[in-house]
């Protein structure tokens, strides 16, 4: 599948672990598919590992966030000093979930998600969209200078809401990015971060 044809996306790290000296290099091979469908590695994506601490490496895959659930196939590529294999397939259901915000004071005009799946985690990025409004992103909005007041006209309390994207069965840490923009004053505007006292949230998917 090509991936330019799918955006937006989002990081998934990936670990392998030498099994002994005198690997030289390892690449990870992936692509994507609908549930049940043979994966296509034609048009696959590669990346290579970067050695971490002793014999772990790591690589970043960039993860198409599709609306409904697919499959991700994966498998390593080694090259050693006399030699070359693959490892098997590796295949994995990426799913998502929902989370929410509830501002009940309707103090903020945007909130995003920051969000990543295990350790050592990528950091991604959710924009959400705030129920009861008549546009869908923040770009469809009213221009930043009616923007406060026409959210601040919402019926209370608003209610945010954004995907978090990653392997059936993970958990999700997250926090949230807010945002108050478009005060009469601009030195009232704000953005700052509440990630529930430095714990996070979690959400299993």
């Amino acid at each position: 599948m090509d991936p330019s044809s799918v955006t937006p996306f989002f990081s998934l790290r990936k670990s392998w672990l030498d099994p002994g000296p005198g690997i030289s290099m390892v690449q990870a091979h992936y692509t994507w598919s609908a549930r049940e469908v043979a994966p296509d590695w034609s048009a696959a994506e590669q990346v290579v590992l970067s050695p971490q601490d002793g014999p772990l490496r790591t690589a970043v895959l960039e993860v198409p966030r599709l609306d409904s659930g697919f499959a991700l196939h994966h498998f390593f590529f080694v090259v050693g000093a006399d030699d070359r294999a693959a490892s098997p397939v590796f295949t994995e259901d990426i799913v998502s979930a929902e989370v929410a915000y509830e501002d009940a004071s309707g103090e903020f005009t945007a909130v995003g998600v920051v969000w990543s799946e295990g350790e050592p985690s990528v950091p991604n990025y959710t924009s959400t969209v705030m129920d009861g409004l008549p546009f869908e992103t923040m770009g469809d909005a009213p221009d930043e200078g009616s923007l406060y007041e026409f959210v601040r006209a919402q019926p209370l309390p608003h209610t945010f809401r954004g995907r978090v994207w990653g392997v059936r069965g993970t958990r999700i840490r997250y926090g949230f990015h807010l945002i108050r923009h478009g005060r009469p004053d601009p030195a009232d505007d704000l953005e700052s971060w509440d990630d529930n006292g430095g714990a996070g949230w979690t959400v299993e998917l």
